[in-house]
C-alpha cells in the first residue's frame, strides 16, 4: 500500500534552511539554539561508553524546526512534521548519518524512529550540510491515542573513525529538544546504544535442511510463535544467560505473535524489533500490536527511508542460532489468506549475515562484507539497496539454460546499467525466451490491473501486457481466500534447481529506496518444492494449466475401512477434477481385495494440493460420505512415488 507523502516545509524553513547552508565555513559555526538536554544528570547515555560521544569538530545540530498540514484528514490524530540538519565535517565520501527521534507519551512508552539523512549542501571546503526532513511528530498519537507526555528529542548518530586507527564507530551526540515544552529527560536504558550487537551461535552442531512454509495452507504464524517460545524455555533454563529475539519485519500486527514478543521480553529475553517507521504512525490506525508493543516496553524502533522507501525486509533471528526469512510479515492476513512463504534455517553463514545486516539496519556500523557479485555458492543473499540483487537476479536469468519460474508480487521491472549499456529485468526474460527456454511468470492481479483496495480503485499497470509482448508467459493470481488478500510471494526457480527468495520484489523502490534482501538458494530439493507450490498457483489460476507438464508423482491411497459391508465399494473424491471435482460420479473407485484394507492409485503432479473425503456406494445406491473435515493433502516434491496411509 501507498500512503501520501508528508507536505513539504514551509518557505520560510527553506529560506532558514538556505541560510544556514551558507553562512557556514568553520567548526564554531554550529546551531548556537540547539542545547544539549538532561546534561550532568546521572543517567547520562554516555556515562558508561564515553568513546562514543561525537565531539563537535566531527558532528553537531545545525538547525531544526517543525511545520504543521492543514489537511490533515478528519478523525485522525493530527501529525507535525520536522526537519533536522546536521554539520558533519567533510573529511570522507560514504557518509552514513542518521537522526534518531524519540517521543514519550503519557503512560511511559517511547516511540524511537531513525531517519536517514541526504546531502543538503556545503559549508565552506571542511564541512557539509546532512539532513532529513521526514521526521513525524505525534501529539495525540501514541500508544492507544496517549498524548505526548514530554518535549519530543533528537540526537544524531554517524559512522565514522574518529580516532583515525582504521576502526569506524558509530557516533552519537548529546539530545536535543525538538518539539513540545515541559521538563528534560532522556530515553534511558539506551537498548540501541552503538556498542551492542546481534550474536551469532557457534557450534551448533548438524545443521538442519531448510523447511519452507506456505500460507495459507501453513499456518507460519503459528511456526514464528513456537521459535519463540523455544527461546523462552532456553531463558528459563539458563536464566543468566543472553537469550535473544532480533527481527526486522515490515508489518508486525499479528496478535499471537505480539503475545508472545511480550511474554519473552517480560522473561528477560533479549527482544529487539525493527520495524517501517510508516507503521508507527497514527495515520496507519489498522497497525494495533506496535501500540501493545510498545505500552509494554518492548524495544521497538521505527526506521525511515529516503522518499518512498520502506524498511520492506521480514526477518527475524532466534539466539542467533535459527533464522526465517521470505516475503512473510507477521499479521494474521499473511498466515491466514496471503499466498506466503517463509523458510527456517540453521545455515551459519545466512545467519551471520543477517545479525550482520540487523545491525547495519539499526544504524551501527555497517562493514565491508562479501556478498554474492557472483552468486555460485551453494547458499548466500544479497541486500538492497547497496548490494543490487536485481544485478544478481539478472546474471541467474542470463545463465539459465532451461526455464525460469517467477511468482512475483510487484512485478514491475528493474532497469539498471551494465556493460554501459541500459538493460532490466524484463529484458533478460524476453532474452531467455529468446532462447528458448520457458519463462513463466505469476503476478497478483490487484497490482497488474485496476483493482478496488479498501475503497481506492488502483490503475491498470501495463507492465504484464510488456511482458507478454517480449513472449513470456503471464498469470494474473487473483486470490479469493480473503476480501483483499493478495499473492505475495516473491520467489524464482530457476532450472528447477535454484532457488531465489525473500522480500524483494521488481521495481524500483525496492532495488534503490528500500531495506530488502535476496537470498539464493543453489538447493534442488528446496527448489523444486518451492516449484511445486508454483504449479499449485498455476492450478488455482492460470486458466491454461496443464497438468501434464509438469512432474508426476504416482500416489497409493491405503486407506483401513473394516465397517463396510459386504456389496460396499469405496470412492475417493476430491476438489481436482483428478478426483472428480466433488462429484461422486466421477471419483476415484478402492480396490477391496485386501479388505478391511482398501487400495487405489492415481498421479497428480509434485507439490499440487487437495481437499478429499472417502464416500461409500452401497448395494441399494446410497451414497455415505465419511465425517468430519476434509482430508488435506499436498503432493511431495522431488519423488515420483508416495504413499498415503490412513483410517478414516
Amino acid at each position: 500500500m501507498r500512503y501520501p507523502l508528508p507536505p513539504k516545509p514551509t518557505i520560510l524553513a527553506f529560506v532558514c534552511l538556505a541560510l544556514l547552508t551558507t553562512c557556514g565555513s568553520n567548526a564554531a559555526d554550529v546551531d548556537d539554539s540547539a542545547k544539549p538536554v538532561g546534561a550532568g544528570k546521572a543517567d547520562n547515555p554516555f556515562v558508561s561508553s564515553p568513546d562514543l560521544k561525537a565531539p563537535e569538530w566531527l558532528l553537531a545540530p545545525q538547525g531544526s524546526g517543525t511545520w504543521t498540514d492543514d489537511e490533515n484528514d478528519p478523525g485522525v490524530p493530527a501529525v507535525v512534521y520536522a526537519w533536522v540538519d546536521a554539520k558533519v565535517v567533510n573529511r570522507r565520501f560514504d557518509k552514513r548519518v542518521f537522526v534518531e527521534v524519540a517521543q514519550q507519551f503519557a503512560g511511559g512508552a517511547i516511540i524511537r524512529t531513525l531517519h536517514p539523512t541526504k546531502h543538503k549542501g556545503a559549508l565552506g571546503s571542511d564541512y557539509e550540510v546532512w539532513g532529513t526532513d521526514a521526521v513525524e511528530i505525534y501529539p495525540d498519537g501514541g500508544p492507544n491515542g496517549s498524548a505526548l507526555k514530554e518535549p519530543v528529542l533528537y540526537r544524531l548518530r554517524m559512522q565514522e573513525d574518529p580516532d583515525d586507527d582504521g576502526v569506524d564507530q558509530m557516533v552519537i551526540t548529546d539530545w536535543y529538544a525538538l518539539y513540545g515544552e515541559g521538563e528534560d529527560w532522556l530515553p534511558a536504558p539506551d537498548e540501541w546504544l552503538p556498542l551492542w550487537d546481534s550474536p551469532v551461535a557457534t557450534g551448533a552442531g548438524e545443521v538442519a535442511s531448510p523447511q519452507a512454509f506456505y500460507t495459507p495452507f501453513d499456518d507460519a504464524g503459528a511456526a514464528v510463535v513456537d521459535l519463540i517460545e523455544e527461546v523462552i524455555s532456553a531463558k528459563l533454563a539458563d536464566p543468566e544467560g543472553r537469550h535473544t529475539i532480533h527481527a526486522a519485519v515490515f508489518n508486525i500486527n499479528d496478535p499471537r505473535i505480539a503475545d508472545k514478543l511480550i511474554a519473552a521480553h517480560q522473561t528477560g529475553v533479549e527482544v529487539r524489533l525493527i520495524t517501517d517507521g510508516s507503521k508507527l504512525s497514527p495515520v496507519a490506525y489498522w497497525q494495533t500490536e506496535d501500540d501493545r508493543l510498545l505500552a509494554a516496553g518492548v524495544p521497538l524502533l521505527g526506521v525511515g527511508r529516503m522518499g518512498n522507501g520502506a524498511m520492506h525486509t521480514k526477518f527475524s533471528l532466534f539466539d542467533g542460532r535459527k533464522l526465517t526469512t521470505g516475503s512473510f510479515n507477521w499479521e494474521v492476513g499473511s498466515s491466514t489468506e496471503n499466498h506466503e512463504n517463509m523458510i527456517l534455517t540453521q545455515e551459519p553463514e545466512l545467519i551471520s549475515a543477517y545479525a550482520r545486516r540487523f545491525e547495519t539496519i539499526a544504524a551501527l556500523v555497517r562493514k565491508p562484507r562479501k556478498f554474492a557479485k557472483e552468486p555460485f555458492a551453494e547458499v548466500s543473499v544479497s541486500f538492497a539497496p547497496d548490494e543490487d540483487p536485481y544485478r544478481i537476479m539478472g546474471r541467474l536469468i542470463d545463465d539459465a539454460t532451461e526455464s525460469v519460474h517467477v511468482a512475483m508480487f510487484t512485478c514491475k521491472d528493474v532497469e539498471y546499467q551494465e556493460k554501459g549499456e541500459t538493460t532490466s529485468i524484463f529484458a533478460k526474460l524476453g532474452d531467455a525466451v529468446k532462447r528458448g527456454l520457458e519463462v513463466t511468470v505469476i503476478t497478483d492481479y490487484g497490482i497488474a490491473e485496476a483493482a478496488e483496495y479498501y475503497g481506492v480503485m488502483s490503475e491498470d499497470d501495463q507492465q504484464d501486457e510488456y511482458l507478454q509482448s517480449l513472449g513470456v508467459s503471464v498469470v494474473l493470481a487473483d486470490n479469493t481466500f480473503g476480501e483483499y488478500s493478495s499473492m505475495h510471494h516473491k520467489f524464482s526457480v530457476i532450472d528447477r534447481k535454484v532457488l531465489v527468495t525473500g522480500a524483494f520484489n521488481w521495481y524500483y523502490d525496492a532495488a534503490f529506496l528500500n531495506d530488502e534482501d535476496q537470498v539464493i538458494w543453489r538447493n534442488e530439493p528446496l527448489a523444486l518444492d518451492f516449484l511445486g507450490e508454483f504449479v499449485d498457483l498455476l492450478r488455482r489460476y492460470d486458466p491454461d494449466y496443464d497438468a501434464g507438464h509438469w512432474p508426476q508423482v504416482a500416489l497409493t491411497f491405503e486407506v483401513t475401512k473394516d465397517d463396510t459391508q459386504f456389496g460396499d465399494t469405496l470412492y475417493l473424491v476430491g476438489d481436482l477434477p483428478e478426483l472428480g471435482k466433488w462429484d461422486p460420479a466421477k471419483a476415484v473407485e478402492f480396490d477391496s481385495s485386501d479388505w478391511p484394507l482398501w487400495r487405489t492409485e492415481l498421479t497428480l503432479p509434485a507439490g499440487v494440493r487437495a481437499e478429499y473425503k472417502l464416500i461409500i456406494k452401497h448395494e441399494d445406491g446410497k451414497v455415505t460420505w465419511t465425517e468430519g473435515p476434509n482430508q488435506t493433502l499436498r503432493v511431495p516434491t522431488g519423488t515420483t512415488e508416495h504413499l498415503v496411509t490412513g483410517s478414516f
